[in-house]
């Protein structure tokens, strides 16, 4: 795959220009345009493609938002298996069976807040994403993937609302989406390389 003709930019574009095209990009395939549509599977797979691009453009400018090392983290304990399950289906953007694998999950401990708290930000329940990625990273300050999430949805000079997409109820905004949608990427599949 060449990233540069995924995204649609020359080999020689900038960090800007690889970025702008990206969210141009992102906005076309977000799954909320596709919801009753027959080209959702191709959409998501569309947005697959994009931000596999991204994230190996990232790569190569050495320039990544979030640390690449929760993802070549292994986890330990009774629900280890569950937890990687969780973050490999958020990753592929299956949200529903990621909740499903989370919901089974009876310790709530700081990577499944980490986990939720991404959730809610791809449905766009800011508020509720805000809490659980707040107690993922009390529960553990010094995780670099947490403290920058943290940071990420403790910035947000927006008031974050309680609407959400994809049938989770209230009416929000495209550009919710957008953000949103960008915020989960650089969590989820900056650190999954």
């Amino acid at each position: 795959m060449n990233p540069y003709k995924v995204l649609g930019v020359s080999e020689n574009a900038s960090q800007e220009e690889i970025r702008r095209a990206y969210l141009e990009l992102v906005k076309k395939y977000h799954p909320d345009k596709y919801v009753d549509n027959p080209l959702k599977d191709l959409a998501n797979e569309k947005l697959k493609e994009v931000n596999q691009a991204y994230d190996m453009l990232q790569k190569k400018q050495g320039s990544s938002g979030y640390s690449s090392s929760s993802s070549q983290s292994t986890y330990s304990g009774q629900y280890a298996a569950d937890l990687q399950r969780a973050r490999n289906y958020i990753n592929q953007n299956n949200l529903n069976a990621a909740k499903g694998v989370l919901d089974s999950i009876p310790l709530h401990d700081a990577e499944w807040n980490y986990l939720y708290g991404i959730l809610y930000l791809r449905w766009g329940w800011y508020d509720k994403a805000r809490q659980h990625i707040t107690a993922a990273y009390e529960a553990d300050p010094g995780n670099e993937e947490y403290r920058r999430a943290y940071s990420t949805v403790q910035s947000n000079t927006r008031p974050f609302s309680s609407g959400g997409q994809n049938g989770e109820g209230g009416q929000g905004c495209d550009m919710c989406s957008v953000c949103s949608t960008l915020m989960c990427m650089n969590m989820c599949c900056n650190c999954c390389r």
